[in-house]
């Protein structure tokens, strides 16, 4: 498991990779304005959408036709008739339908960039990884912030051992969240969606990313991630659902890093998620969006950490980078 520097034959046969998007609302706006703003720098062809709710978005859609973006209204319309003929995928939907939308789609010929959580089940991922290994096209999972440079000097400087031997890694976090957030799909809160797991909860979406920086700081080389022992947990739910709003989850790496993680939905305040990692010689405090900083007996170092919107638009890079034959950093579905 790790990061996959790697480099492939160009996928696709004109100057440009045909692009296309599973869905343009809700957090597909946000994987829409990546594309866009590639295509304005002539990086891409926008090539598809997949748009279900035209009516709503109208005005999106003719823009989209103006500029020469076909419009399907179903995904299997998309891939009936891109198969063979787009080079990338974007698709932020439900958790319910990554696995089948990324496994459907590397058959047809595309490589994948797909929201996290990559799924709701080990099966599924392990189908994921096997699609990916046949079809001989990637996919790359949106945890943007594995895709920060910064991330990956910090780690080898704690492989290197600037905090000494790591004695555990915290985090925490809350992003409280309205009923109406419990109640906009049918899929937000539950264990279980349209016949798949989707596990539903902060650690496993919102607050993923930051279960996933953790695993990988405590992992013990430059592209490895930890694996978690002996997890032990207090789950709570104060709204209407059938999964957790507020967690707190402890465990142990193979190495001997104690893990504690806590989030919650439910909270009065909130409070932007932040790691704390404790080492024998020093102390590491990332601030999401904020900073980093470094304290130890050579004194303090504090790094700027970059916007969300910036680590989105170093995500879409790598995905045209690893497209194009170059070196790019991507977070693989082994890491996710």
């Amino acid at each position: 498991m790790g990061h996959k520097t790697q480099r492939m034959k160009t996928p696709f046969q004109g100057t440009r990779p045909r692009v296309g998007i599973v869905g343009i609302s809700g957090y597909g706006k946000i994987h829409l304005q990546l594309i866009q703003e590639q295509e304005s720098k002539g990086a891409l062809e926008f090539a598809a959408a997949v748009v279900i709710n035209p009516r709503e978005e109208a005005a999106v859609v003719s823009a989209l036709k103006g500029r020469g973006t076909t419009i399907y209204t179903t995904f299997d319309e998309m891939l009936a008739a891109e198969r063979g003929r787009l080079d990338l995928c974007l698709i932020p939907t439900g958790i319910a339908w990554h696995a089948r939308m990324t496994i459907a789609a590397l058959g047809a010929g595309m490589n994948v960039l797909v929201e996290k959580p990559l799924a709701g089940s080990l099966p599924e991922v392990d189908a994921i990884i096997n699609a990916s290994s046949t079809s001989g096209r990637f996919v790359a999972v949106g945890f943007q912030d594995i895709y920060n440079p910064i991330v990956r000097t910090v780690k080898l400087r704690l492989l290197a051992g600037e905090l000494g031997r790591l004695r555990s890694i915290k985090f925490l976090g809350f992003w409280p969240r309205s009923s109406a957030y419990f109640t906009r799909n049918n899929w937000v809160g539950r264990l279980r969606a349209d016949g798949v797991a989707v596990l539903d909860s902060p650690l496993n979406n919102a607050f993923a990313h930051f279960v996933n920086l953790s695993l990988y700081f405590a992992g013990n080389s430059p592209e490895g991630f930890a694996q978690a022992q002996d997890v032990r947990g207090v789950l709570w739910r104060t709204n209407a659902i059938e999964s957790f709003d507020t967690a707190v989850v402890q465990a142990v790496t193979e190495t001997g890093v104690l893990l504690w993680l806590g989030a919650s939905h439910a909270s009065a305040l909130e409070r932007e998620p932040e790691i704390v990692i404790e080492g024998e010689d020093g102390r590491l405090t990332w601030r999401h969006e904020q900073e980093c900083v470094i304290e130890t007996s050579h004194g303090r170092e504090r790094l700027l950490l970059p916007p969300a919107e910036d680590t989105r638009r170093m995500m879409m890079q790598a995905v045209l980078d690893r497209m194009a034959g170059r070196p790019a950093t991507l977070c693989t579905p082994e890491m996710a």
